[in-house]
């Protein structure tokens, strides 16, 4: 099992660079940046709720997914 982060899907729909969402969030560069490239092996429930507030997500699954592999 995998997790996946759809910032950059995020992002892109909405036309935002890093740079936008770091000041907007507040959240480093390094995590946005690693959170983009799907690069991240845990996630801060900090982190998860700043860009679901500021994505104005309903659920957590319009952020994260699960990517299930055979031998899970």
């Amino acid at each position: 099992m995998k997790m996946i982060c759809k910032l950059k899907q995020l992002m892109e729909a909405e036309n935002l660079t890093q740079t936008a969402v770091v000041e907007a969030t507040g959240l480093s560069p390094a995590t946005i940046g690693k959170l983009y490239r799907n690069q991240v092996g845990r996630f801060d429930e900090n982190t998860v709720k700043s860009l679901c507030k500021f994505f104005n997500l309903k659920s957590i699954n319009e952020l994260l997914e699960i990517e299930w592999e055979v031998n899970d």
